[in-house]
């Protein structure tokens, strides 16, 4: 009996059973990474503490002030009091620019829910404050949530 080779051999097929797998499993994979924006503190802001407070539930239509004293470069804090919106200083005067600004790029749905978060130094002047809301009114964005920390309360 004489073994002979088998001429016909073919190259078998790839399994592509795992395929849709990996592919969904990379996809969640960027959709979480992608989401963890942050923005780069460059105020130094102590929040003043609140009672009955509420957490935000949608977070993407958002867009965050933050008001203070800049952190310089030494890490040492400056004198004046400047508004950081999303990741950069921002004068008062261009506050409702950048405002309108975020709202356009939005989505038309989102345009509507569309909600300002200001997170504001507790030493910061009420004057500053009424300047940055004056802002906000002028850009039609009515929708303002302030920050803050839970009071601590003693027992």
């Amino acid at each position: 009996m004489r073994f002979e080779r088998n001429r016909d051999r073919r190259i078998p097929e790839l399994n592509m059973a795992s395929l849709p797998d990996l592919i969904f499993t990379v996809l969640f994979f960027f959709m979480i990474v992608t989401s963890m924006r942050s923005v780069p503190m460059k105020v130094r802001y102590q929040t003043p503490e609140g009672h009955g407070l509420t957490e935000m539930k949608k977070q993407s239509s958002t867009l965050y002030l933050f008001i203070g004293k800049p952190i310089l470069p030494n890490g040492k804090t400056g004198d004046t009091v400047v508004v950081q919106v999303n990741d950069r200083y921002v004068s008062l005067d261009k506050v409702a620019d950048h405002v309108a600004a975020f709202r356009e790029n939005l989505l038309p749905d989102e345009q509507e829910m569309m909600t300002v978060s200001l997170k504001i130094d507790k030493n910061v002047p009420m004057g500053i404050v009424t300047d940055v809301k004056m802002a906000l009114r002028k850009a039609e964005a009515l929708k303002v949530h302030y920050h803050s920390s839970p009071a601590i309360r003693e027992k």
